[in-house]
């Protein structure tokens, strides 16, 4: 529109003088003051509609530290599942979910992006209902209408991901974010005992996953995006049996077993116990506690709650 002012200053200062003719001043002057406030109007609605739109265009891979670039940028959630899990594996950061049809953004955290991204996706294809904003848009409008962008990486520290999402969700003001405050609910630990409440609440069908089987093409990206990371990665638990995964043990009875050759296991639930003798659970429970030896896989063990003095 700048060129257009120009173009008009030109003819109304060169037109005279060539064809000897003249304007209305009072019209020219209304022209150019309807112009110049339609041009103003005009651009002002279209900065205003398309804020949002420049800021997801303007994709790079820069350190996030200009709110108009991103670090990593997906384009389709359906067709870069597999890049997701093994970009984001084991890395914490501010993410932005985008609705590529209405231009609506969500902001979240997290200290394990690839954990969280497996959590929404298994929200938006569960036949459950659910109340939250971004998980119905994804329903309604596919998922294939939605990209992922990480504004920054950080360190895994629930404070400095909840300070940085604060800032994000105040520079974009996302639609689909219910709550305004970042960590509202982040943070929080339940105890031991409700962990065990919850735990008896939400079994067989009152389970979330109750009757859901994961796609083909989610398990196989989520095994090789596993098998790519492990093939640059080393696993500490790696060949260990008995301590597994930390999920195992949370709220359980500690597990510690001595043989005669006065060998020691220690076990942080009878599950692990379990998977690493290859037994049935109640055979560790039944014999738990009760000061005698018993035949596990050809050898005597002796099994307690509590370790020995």
């Amino acid at each position: 529109m700048g060129a257009v002012f120009a173009l008009y200053s030109g003819w109304y200062f060169w037109i005279p003088k060539i064809l000897g003719l003249d304007y209305n001043l009072l019209y020219s002057k209304a022209h150019f003051w309807v112009l110049f406030a339609g041009v103003g109007l005009k651009g002002r609605g279209f900065e205003f509609k398309n804020a949002c739109y420049r800021n997801i265009s303007n994709v790079s891979s820069s350190n996030g530290s200009s709110p108009n670039n991103f670090v990593i940028y997906f384009k389709n959630l359906n067709e870069n599942k597999r890049k997701i899990y093994k970009k984001l594996r084991n890395k914490s950061g501010v993410y932005l979910f985008i609705n590529d049809v209405t231009k609506d953004l969500y902001v979240g955290s997290s200290i394990n992006l690839s954990k969280r991204m497996v959590s929404h996706f298994y929200n938006a294809n569960s036949d459950k209902v659910d109340k939250t904003k971004l998980i119905r848009a994804v329903k309604k409008y596919g998922i294939e209408n939605f990209s992922l962008a990480i504004l920054e990486f950080c360190e895994k520290d629930v404070i400095v991901c909840v300070n940085l999402e604060q800032k994000w969700i105040d520079y974009y003001e996302p639609k689909y974010n219910i709550l305004k405050i970042a960590g509202s609910s982040s943070g929080f630990t339940h105890s031991v005992e409700t962990i065990n409440k919850l735990k008896g609440i939400f079994r067989k069908e009152n389970h979330p996953k109750f009757g859901y089987t994961t796609s083909d093409d989610t398990k196989k990206a989520i095994s090789e995006g596993i098998k790519e990371f492990y093939l640059k990665n080393n696993n500490p638990f790696k060949g260990l049996k008995g301590k597994l995964s930390r999920q195992y043990g949370i709220g359980g009875s500690p597990v510690f077993c001595y043989s005669k050759n006065n060998e020691e296991l220690v076990f942080p639930s009878v599950n692990a116990a379990r998977q690493h003798f290859k037994v049935r659970w109640t055979a560790i429970k039944k014999n738990l506690d009760t000061n005698k030896y018993t035949q596990i896989n050809g050898e005597s063990w002796m099994l307690q709650s509590f370790p020995r003095n």
